[in-house]
């Protein structure tokens, strides 16, 4: 089967010199009508922030926060906590073109370094449950990176800090129907021992083939990145060494899809064949005995939309997703553990700690519904019915041996690997609202409901006495309020939202994989842009927020009531975008993230942070753009993260030193 879609996409790819005249585009928000919860960051603004970090990207989003790590690491919230741990990923789904990058299943924590951010043309933010429409992994949310688009002028653009670090973007086409992008990027870091080279490609076509309207589209991604850890103090001199200088990562990923459009009567068809394959090696240096790990994926797919016109005032969808992915994995620990506990010591042996295989098939059917009276009334809904199934294959002695099946002390080693074993999750979701238009104001109500599937890495990397990891997929149901407003020199969105989540995945006090904890969340967005006057405008994006434990474990530290890590109550961002003279844009961004708690028991915290960037754009000639910026004006020492750890205590990582950066962008 992954050789059919293989052959399938090949064939349509290689057909891009046909002519013709129309370029197609995949958009998340024609499939979804909730404007106040939907963010777009434009083309324009992607070439102007020219972003070093995804998280320099969504600060203009009320209510997303990527947290940065080292070098091109994150962590999402999207209307959430930050999340941690195996299966923190399956919370937030992360598209290309509206197709999920990575297979169900199988996330990965730092996967938006896989995505080619700065050649993309927008990026869509969903906040909220989207699962009735884009299944699983879209718990929380969903973030879609619409590909680089054909018929732009091609450009060259550059930059470079005080660092020494450089990077640079390139867009070229000769003809109507294809484009190539090239981003390259080689940082110094400001941490010891630190920073990373990466590549991205993409390129794009788009023909006929018969009766069929075809756009192609193929990414290939690699980064090999110097690491750092946390550290104890984000204030002092600390904040500039790394712990860590043996941790790396060397990552890299291939995707290769086909849309294919046909307009028959009533009805459009769309089919996607696709082919994905991902890579990374690295050091999971923040475990005792630094142990490596190595994973990849192979995963190919078929998605099948079919659009009913035929209905006055109705809009009508139907879809059909196949997918099927081979997954490996394999943790080795290359040296004996001296330097921990006697505990550590023992139980963390030299060797292999897993090594197994996944395949999965996923099936998944969806139809949406709109109907538009002609008092500009809309009923929307979408109700989705999935079915993902592991086939796991241990390729080590089951149970937690070493290797050779020998014993470790205090009661057995700390890896415990399960028998091979077929698990299947079955769910379903939907979501029902209404909007209506009042002069100049949409008002919006919807209801929804999400879920993720537990994540190959929960239900097959045990730790100590687990055998079996007895899981249900996470649950999230969703009431949402909105308004959005627009006038002629203003944009203003506001959103009420409230949410219960249960069966949350979590580890107890015995670090076995469990189910049944539950959440809530609930809070106010304020986002929009408002034109002062022709030489001011300002844009802003506010949250006010609370994440809160519905249950109690006290052998965790975790209380009903108490708020979640990770949360801030507040965060925001407003932007003054100035234009002084012709010619010349400055922009001035307050960023401001709240205090927050960095244990479930609410007896540490992070007391937030406030900062100020600076940018300027200036156009020399009608081809030659010169790009100025200083991020964190005013050299605040600051957390972009700040966790607690029982091992280590309170733990960070340092925010960006003050950073000028300078460069040019040329179109031909």
């Amino acid at each position: 089967m992954p050789f059919f879609f293989f052959l399938s996409v090949l064939f349509f790819s290689f057909s891009f010199l046909a002519d013709t005249n129309e370029e197609l585009t995949v958009s998340t928000s024609e499939n979804w009508n909730f404007k106040p919860s939907l963010e777009t960051i434009t083309s324009g603004e992607i070439r102007y922030l020219n972003v070093t970090h995804n998280k320099e990207l969504f600060n203009s989003s009320a209510g997303s926060w990527i947290s940065r790590g080292s070098g091109q690491e994150s962590l999402i919230s999207l209307r959430s906590p930050v999340l941690t741990g195996s299966g923190a990923c399956g919370s937030f789904l992360i598209l290309e073109d509206g197709l999920p990058i990575r297979p169900a299943g199988f996330c990965n924590v730092n996967n938006l370094f896989e995505v080619s951010v700065n050649l993309a043309s927008m990026v869509e933010i969903l906040k909220g449950p989207s699962s009735a429409r884009f299944g699983g992994n879209a718990l929380h949310g969903a973030i879609n990176f619409k590909s680089l688009k054909i018929d732009e002028d091609n450009y060259l653009k550059t930059e470079t800090n005080d660092d020494e670090s450089f990077k640079a973007s390139f867009q070229y086409q000769e003809s109507s129907n294809w484009s190539l992008g090239i981003a390259l990027d080689k940082d110094q870091g400001f941490r010891d021992s630190s920073g990373f080279d990466q590549q991205k490609l993409a390129f794009k076509s788009k023909n006929n083939i018969q009766n069929w309207q075809a756009t192609t589209h193929l990414n290939l991604t690699n980064i090999n990145q110097e690491s750092a850890g946390y550290i104890s103090s984000y204030k002092s001199s600390l904040r500039l060494t790394n712990v860590n200088p043996e941790a790396y990562r060397d990552a890299k990923s291939f995707r290769l899809n086909t849309l294919l459009i046909q307009n028959e009567d009533n009805f459009e068809f769309q089919l996607r064949p696709y082919l994905r394959y991902s890579k990374m090696d690295f050091i999971q240096h923040y475990l005792p005995g630094k142990p490596i790990e190595k994973n990849r994926q192979t995963s190919s797919g078929l998605h099948f939309l079919m659009d009913v016109q035929s209905f006055p005032d109705h809009k009508l969808s139907f879809g059909i997703n196949f997918e099927i992915a081979s997954i490996q994995l394999e943790e080795f620990q290359a040296n004996v553990l001296t330097s921990s506990s006697a505990f550590n010591n023992a139980v963390r042996p030299q060797g292999l700690h897993y090594d197994f295989e996944v395949d999965t098939n996923l099936i998944a059917i969806f139809l949406s519904h709109e109907y538009l009276t002609d008092d500009d009334f809309k009923i929307f809904s979408n109700v989705r019915a999935e079915r993902l199934n592991y086939d796991y294959d241990n390729l080590m002695l089951d149970g937690r041996t070493r290797a050779d099946g020998t014993e470790c002390g205090f009661g057995g080693c700390y890896y415990s690997r399960p028998a091979d074993t077929d698990i299947s999750f079955s769910d379903n979701s939907f979501r029902f609202g209404f909007s209506k238009k009042v002069i100049s104001n949409e008002f919006f109500l919807q209801f929804s409901k999400g879920f993720r599937p537990p994540q190959i890495n929960e239900l097959f990397r045990l730790q100590k006495a687990q055998t079996l990891a007895d899981l249900n997929s996470e649950k999230i149901d969703s009431l949402e309020f909105g308004i959005l407003s627009a006038g002629e020199n203003f944009l203003n969105k506001f959103v009420l939202f409230s949410s219960k989540k249960k069966n949350y995945i979590y580890k107890d006090a015995d670090a076995s994989t469990i189910a049944g904890g539950k959440s809530k969340h609930q809070g106010i967005e304020i986002s929009g842009s408002v034109d002062v006057n022709p030489m001011l405008t300002i844009k802003y994006a506010w949250s006010f927020a609370e994440h809160l434990y519905d249950y109690s474990l006290s052998s965790i530290g975790v209380y009903e009531g108490n708020l979640i890590d990770s949360a801030p109550r507040v965060q925001g961002s407003i932007f003054f975008n100035i234009f002084p003279v012709d010619k010349l844009t400055l922009q001035i961004e307050e960023e401001y993230l709240g205090k927050y708690f960095t244990d479930p028991a609410n007896q540490y915290s992070y007391p937030g942070h406030y900062l100020t960037n600076f940018r300027g754009f200036y156009n020399l000639t009608s081809k030659l753009d010169i790009n100025f910026s200083i991020i964190n004006v005013f050299n605040k020492r600051y957390a972009e993260r700040a966790d607690y750890s029982s091992f280590s205590g309170q733990r960070y990582f340092p925010g960006l030193p003050i950073q000028w950066r300078f460069g040019f962008s040329y179109s031909f």
